[in-house]
């Protein structure tokens, strides 16, 4: 116990001893220095080194500085176009909703207006499903409870003629279109008062005049209405306009390709004819 004892005051010993050499030596460094200046022209040439090397780095330094400012604009420009691209695209699709439902109220407007003609005759229908065949063109509507509607009434909208109720059960009914292959109507050319048949091509919105000798004045772009002839349809009611006319087959006969005047895909109300009308459903002049 005492041997350990001393050699741990043997070690403070020592400490304080090198502590002290240190320290003198690092006096007599000072007051040397201080007297003769022999340190100055190191410190100098450090000092000087020191100027050199911030002197070639501050242009880089600059240059990160501006990179990491032109970066970060960048960063920041972009997330500001982002954002202002999703704010167009949020307000180009509120626009197109906003024009769609103008369209669909000015349909519904004109409706009315058809509508008005004969209240009592005339009840509104709502589609609910359609045809993807490309033979068999036909909607399936639906309609207030108790509507008078039953199969043979013709359905319309504000630019002419839709079809033909095929069937009715409880308040739902299916419309055959004129563009069907199995549909028929018997038109006239509104310019000549030519009377023919259209039948349906089973394409889209597409009708073909049948067994129209070629000597007969029919040109491109003619309205075709319906003749009120075979009983099915009133008369006056719009139905196609001429896309084609083909006088240079064998046959005797024109093949004339006439596009529907009503959209069905584009609308989603219409109007069944329940009771009689007149001939002045549809002003007919702005055709001509």
């Amino acid at each position: 116990m005492p041997l350990a004892s001393n050699t741990s005051k043997g070690n403070r010993v020592h400490f304080y001893i090198k502590l002290l050499v240190y320290s003198t030596i690092a006096l007599c460094l000072i007051f040397f220095d201080l007297k003769h200046h022999t340190f100055t022209p190191f410190r100098e040439k450090i000092t000087g080194f020191e100027v050199v090397v911030n002197d070639s780095i501050r242009p880089l330094k600059v240059w990160l500085e501006d990179f990491s400012f032109y970066l970060s604009s960048k960063v920041e420009l972009a997330r500001e176009n982002k954002k202002l691209k999703t704010a167009q695209t949020i307000s180009e699709v509120k626009l197109h909703q906003l024009v769609s439902l103008k369209r669909q109220l000015e349909k519904l407007h004109s409706l009315l207006q058809l509508q008005e003609h004969s209240p009592n005759g005339m009840h509104a229908v709502t589609v609910i499903a359609d045809s993807d065949s490309l033979y068999d063109r036909w909607l399936r509507v639906q309609f207030k409870q108790g509507a008078p509607i039953k199969p043979g009434n013709y359905v319309i909208s504000t630019e002419g003629l839709v079809g033909q109720v095929i069937s009715v059960e409880n308040d739902q009914g299916f419309v055959r279109l004129v563009s069907d292959k199995r549909a028929s109507v018997h038109v006239q050319v509104l310019r000549t008062d030519f009377r023919a048949v259209a039948f349906g091509r089973g394409h889209y919105n597409s009708l073909e005049l049948k067994f129209v000798p070629e000597e007969v004045d029919i040109k491109v772009d003619d309205v075709l209405i319906t003749s009120g002839m075979g009983g099915r349809y009133p008369h006056g009611i719009p139905v196609g306009k001429v896309m084609s006319v083909d006088t240079e087959s064998t046959s005797t006969f024109s093949r004339i390709l006439v596009k529907s005047l009503s959209n069905p895909q584009s609308n989603d109300s219409f109007i069944a004819l329940t009771g009689p009308t007149g001939d002045d459903l549809f002003f007919l002049d702005k055709f001509k």
